[in-house]
Order: structure tokens, then C-alpha cells, then sequence
């Protein structure tokens, strides 16, 4: 496949700034998320934020990138994707970045897949569906580390 950027748009750093500044732009207000807090192994805390699918839907979680949220550019895409599939969609937010200051010292990084891995675990317990998991950018690396490190257990 051959891609030919816009003639407007030349260059990979104005490909990547375009979206997070025009992404917005002519949509309708975006429909609310649902936000549940859980509580860490270690007594600190994530929020999750929730678009509701039907029930045996397929589940689509993302992990967001370095800063992101569940309000970043891309989530919200996706977001509006698995609401036209009547799909349900999920962003666990990485420690202090839901928009308050988590108690513990801990904070993510790209090779927590410890994590990804208790946060995956609880979306299973509780969704009966397929799950499907995406990540963006630092996001996706730490889910590739979990999936590496989790091995043949992976897709359960």
C-alpha cells in the first residue's frame, strides 16, 4: 500500500498534531462515560471510564498514551466507533491521569505490565463477551509487554 500524505499536510509531526487539534472538530457533544473507581492491590486507586454495549456485546478497552485520558482525541474516535457497533468501550486511566492525584508513589510507565495485566483480569471477571485490547502509543507498548510476558495465557 502506498500512502500519499495531502498536499496540505505534509510531514509526520503535522499528521500527528492535526488530529489531537481539528479531531473534534463538527462532532455533536460526545455521549457521557460511566466512571467506577477500583481500588489497587496496593490501596491505591484507577478509574475506569465506561460506555455500555449490550451485554454479550464485544468489549473494547484501550490503553491511552503518555498524559492521555479517556477525553484524548483518539479515545473519543474509538470511542464513537464502538458505540455505532453497539459494542461497549472502556479506558482504564494509568495512575494520575484521570484528573486526580492518586495516593500512592507509584506511577506508570511503559513497562508496567503488571498492571495491565490486574486491570485486564478485572474487565474479564465482570464481561462475559469477547474483549478486545488496544493501546496508544506508551499504552500499547505496555500492552505488548504484558502480552509478552503473559506468553500462551494471553488470550484467556
Amino acid at each position: 500500500m502506498n500512502y500519499h500524505a495531502p498536499w496540505w499536510l505534509p510531514g509526520g509531526h503535522a499528521q500527528t498534531i492535526w488530529p489531537a487539534l481539528r479531531g473534534r472538530a463538527g462532532h455533536p457533544p460526545w455521549p457521557p462515560y460511566r466512571r467506577e473507581r477500583w481500588t489497587t492491590p496496593d490501596e491505591d486507586f484507577v478509574d475506569v471510564d465506561w460506555r455500555d454495549g449490550a451485554a454479550t456485546a464485544p468489549l473494547l478497552v484501550l490503553f491511552h498514551g503518555l498524559e492521555g485520558s479517556s477525553n484524548s482525541h483518539y479515545a473519543l474516535a474509538l470511542a464513537q466507533w464502538a458505540q455505532t457497533q453497539d459494542w461497549g468501550f472502556a479506558v482504564p486511566h494509568f495512575r494520575g491521569c484521570s484528573g486526580e492525584i492518586n495516593r500512592a508513589p507509584r506511577a506508570y510507565h511503559s513497562g508496567d505490565f503488571e498492571e495491565i495485566g490486574w486491570m485486564l483480569a478485572r474487565m474479564r471477571m465482570r464481561h462475559s463477551g469477547p474483549l478486545y485490547a488496544v493501546g496508544v502509543s506508551l499504552g500499547g507498548n505496555a500492552l505488548l509487554r504484558w502480552a509478552q510476558e503473559a506468553g500462551s495465557t494471553a488470550p484467556r
